[in-house]
C-alpha cells in the first residue's frame, strides 16, 4: 500500500503529527500560517483529500470538525520507504546502498555507521 501525498498534504499532516491530538481546521490553519497564509478553504480541500486517503480521521464535536492521523508519521514513512524501494531498486536494499555509495551520496563515515546499525540488529536477531 502507498499512499502518495503533495508537498501540501505532507505538510498538513506533518503539522497533524506534531501536534499529537485532533485538530480543528482552524487550529490546523493556523500552524501551517507559519510558512504562508493558507486560506480555510484551501484547508478543507487538503483535509477531504486526506480524509478520502485514508490518512486521517474525522470526528464531529458540535459544529466542529477534528482531523486525526489514521496512521502514524512512522507507518507512513515505513510504507513510502518500501514503495520507494521496490520501485527504483526492486525491493534491493544492496542495489541501493550500492547506488548511494557510486554516486558519491553516502561518505565512510556514514558507510562505517551503517555498518555499525546492521552488526547491532544482527545481534539481536533483528535482521
Amino acid at each position: 500500500m502507498s499512499i502518495q501525498l503533495s508537498g501540501a498534504q505532507q505538510e498538513i499532516m506533518r503539522e497533524i503529527w506534531a501536534a499529537g491530538r485532533p485538530l480543528t481546521c482552524e487550529e490546523l490553519r493556523q500552524r501551517l500560517a507559519r510558512g504562508q497564509e493558507w486560506k480555510t478553504t484551501t484547508v478543507l480541500t487538503f483535509l477531504s483529500r486526506l480524509t478520502e486517503k485514508g490518512m486521517l480521521t474525522v470526528t464531529k464535536r458540535g459544529r466542529t470538525n477534528l482531523y486525526a492521523a489514521r496512521i502514524s508519521e512512522a507507518e507512513y514513512r515505513g510504507e513510502e520507504s518500501a514503495h520507494f524501494l521496490e520501485q527504483m531498486y526492486g525491493g534491493s536494499v544492496k542495489r541501493m546502498v550500492a547506488a548511494l555509495c557510486e554516486s558519491g551520496r553516502m561518505d565512510p563515515g556514514e558507510l562505517e555507521e551503517l555498518r555499525g546499525w546492521l552488526e547491532e540488529r544482527r545481534q539481536r536477531g533483528e535482521g
